[in-house]
């Protein structure tokens, strides 16, 4: 296999590339998010345009693998399989029965990233990972809290940064009596650094 020649482009470049998708998302895909027909179907449409914009790098959506570790691992927290089992272990002995533990490990362990762009098996080429939700969409583990937490830990730099995406971005889109709304928090190595314009 040939040697990876990408460079990771400066942040502003990302953020550049960035907003062109979402103008394109506003442009072809409003309606998805007017009618609210689901977080999933309007990432999947952002991930499109976001492709078109990284050419060369991969445009993945709950992309589940992190090349740096040999085992199987998880993106939020990264766990591995002993780990979940032990989390489930330890859920029943707090009281939780077994289907709630099992419930709870998994809402936990299976928390992909929604979008990211990189280079796959290239840990130097993690770009930018995307969290988008529905603005007044608070649904626990899926709402905004959960999604800044996860940023924060695929932003990460350094020994303690697992993934170290260059840039993280909190997309929340909405359609309200006052208009088409954008709001994107920009994260950068595990904090969130401020709003995108």
């Amino acid at each position: 296999m040939l040697p990876v020649v990408l460079e990771c482009p400066e942040e502003a470049v990302i953020l550049e590339r960035f907003q062109r998708a979402l103008a394109e998302l506003w442009a072809f895909d409003r309606v998805l998010i007017e009618r609210r027909l689901g977080q999933k179907t309007v990432t999947h449409r952002l991930a499109v345009y976001l492709e078109r914009q990284f050419p060369g790098f991969h445009t993945d959506c709950e992309y589940s693998r992190n090349s740096r570790v040999d085992e199987d691992t998880y993106d939020f927290p990264s766990m591995s399989r002993p780990r979940q089992r032990d989390l489930r272990r330890n859920l029943v002995r707090q009281g939780l029965s077994e289907g709630e533990a099992e419930d709870a490990a998994h809402t936990v362990t299976h928390a992909y990233p929604d979008i990211i762009v990189h280079y796959r098996e290239e840990n130097h080429l993690n770009l930018l990972v995307v969290e988008t939700r529905l603005l007044g969409d608070g649904r626990g583990w899926g709402g905004v809290l959960e999604a800044r937490e996860k940023l924060q830990r695929y932003t990460l730099q350094g020994e303690k940064g697992l993934y170290r995406y260059a840039v993280g971005l909190l997309v929340e889109l909405g359609v309200t009596e006052g208009g088409d709304q954008s709001i994107v928090h920009q994260f950068r190595d595990g904090q969130e650094v401020g709003r995108v314009v």
